[in-house]
């Protein structure tokens, strides 16, 4: 059974693979360093399309595994897809709060982008059974940095929501803090870590960008595809007309080890 978060992305894989960005290898890299555990599979929980499996598996090493775990048929389908010919990542059927590993088997377990859809309780008490003592729980998230065409999106989003009465504060509210991490039972202490990136692309590609997030389709839903395309594109006009850019991103990872 798909779960009513993922429901929520169902025909929308194929788009957000190719619209979604990507995250920096060092990031990964840098995870696997803070491994102490002989345990050589990684996690990445609520792959989706596989859009954070691909940079994870590129920085691991050969002796790793990579479970790539998706609750959704249409992300499950495409992330199938994109793996069939590598055979040290499986994709798994399975939710954050249940994955489908035995206990003490992970060396790193993340979570990227996907993490406010989580029953947090439940998925930190997942990741403290499938984790291996000196395994990584990690929690990665892209922000873009503000521009001028940014801020006015955004500012958009959260004039024509709806569903969220403060739009700012659910943002926020996406991810726990450093200090949520160190203080959960089982776990270290928490860290913190940010990569700075850049993005080459076309304001069009900044629209189809924002047509992968939820609170967007909540907008197309009620107000009509051809509206939102009409009001962002105004937008796109106003600041900076329909040329290339550089989108400016930050990847923030927060991590903490088992004990």
């Amino acid at each position: 059974m798909i779960c009513e978060a993922a429901e929520r992305f169902e025909g929308l894989a194929e788009t957000y693979a190719l619209h979604r960005p990507g995250y920096p290898v060092a990031a990964f890299s840098d995870l696997a360093t803070q491994v102490d555990s002989p345990a050589r599979i990684a996690v990445d929980v609520g792959a989706g399309p596989g859009n954070s499996t691909r940079a994870l598996r590129a920085a691991l090493p050969q002796d790793w595994l990579v479970m790539a775990v998706e609750p959704g048929r249409d992300m499950r389908r495409v992330l199938a897809r994109s793996f069939r010919d590598e055979p040290r990542v499986q994709v798994d059927e399975g939710a954050a709060e249940a994955l489908p590993l035995p206990n003490g088997s992970a060396g790193l377990l993340t979570a990227c982008a996907a993490f406010h859809w989580f029953d947090r309780a439940a998925f930190f008490t997942e990741a403290a059974r499938v984790l291996a003592p000196g395994g990584v729980l990690a929690l990665v998230r892209n922000r873009r940095v503000p521009c001028p065409l940014v801020a006015a999106f955004d500012a958009y989003v959260a004039e024509q929501s709806v569903e969220v009465s403060d739009f700012q504060a659910r943002e926020r509210s996406k991810e726990p803090t450093v200090r949520d991490l160190g203080a959960l039972e089982a776990f270290r202490s928490g860290k913190s870590r940010t990569y700075s990136w850049q993005q080459e692309m076309e304001t069009q590609g900044l629209i189809d960008l924002y047509l992968t997030r939820a609170t967007v389709w909540a907008l197309v839903r009620r107000m009509g595809l051809g509206r939102v395309l009409e009001d962002l594109r105004a937008l796109c006009e106003i600041h900076g007309g329909a040329g290339r850019f550089t989108l400016e991103w930050e990847t923030t990872v927060k991590w903490t080890r088992r004990r």
